[in-house]
């Protein structure tokens, strides 16, 4: 079952090295082909980072927002996919991680201990689209094929944070949150915590009309 961490002296520290790598990585080679911003999402930028049992490993989500493409990528997601992967590589070793795992829709890295996972931390490649939702780059592995697929609610999402907070509901926004985890965790069904969140604040933004 999933539950809160509580240890916040751990959590800023591999936060603090996440965000370290990924501030190597914007000074990488990278530069010559992107800026981008990164934001801390969901879980760990809310106070509702979770972990499945006593012992077990947790994570942190990033977005990394491209804001200039200064090469003309931005229609050959493999392309730019394959640059972040190689400033990862290049990045990750220098803190202890392992090289980077290209998974479906974001890049991961590993920290472990005694030949067991501890720790690790998603990256997700956006941009903004056209009509306030990102976007996100996904890899399917069945055809090998990269495309930009849409972050369904996603548009105005701390907004609805916001306002749960000063409506005070937030406390119920975090109990709904875990409960969605568990769900899904005994339906052995694999979803992303930020897509867990948006879930969460759609719903409730039916009920209270949150904006």
């Amino acid at each position: 079952m999933y539950s809160f961490v509580t240890n916040k002296q751990e959590k800023k520290e591999l936060r603090c090295a996440c965000e370290q790598i990924i501030k190597n990585v914007q000074r990488s080679s990278l530069r010559e082909y992107f800026t981008f911003q990164f934001e801390l999402i969901g879980s760990g930028n809310l106070n509702i980072l979770t972990k499945n049992g006593e012992n077990g490993e947790y994570d942190l989500d990033y977005n990394l927002i491209i804001q200039k493409d200064k090469q003309g990528l931005i229609d050959n997601p493999k392309r730019i996919k394959d640059l972040f992967m190689k400033a990862f590589n290049e990045a990750n070793p220098t803190l202890g991680f392992k090289s980077p795992e290209n998974s479906t829709s974001v890049i991961t890295s590993k920290l472990t201990y005694d030949n067991r996972l501890h720790f690790s931390f998603d990256v997700a490649i956006m941009c903004e689209g056209y009509d306030g939702d990102y976007l996100k780059i996904k890899y399917n592995r069945n055809n090998d094929l990269y495309y930009w697929n849409q972050v369904k609610d996603s548009s105005g999402y701390k907004t609805k944070i916001k306002a749960l907070k000063s409506m005070n509901l937030w406390v119920e926004a975090k109990e709904r949150y875990l409960e969605k985890k568990n769900m899904y965790l005994k339906r052995n069904e694999e979803k992303a915590s930020f897509s867990i969140l948006l879930e969460v604040l759609k719903e409730m933004n039916d009920v209270y009309h949150l904006y």
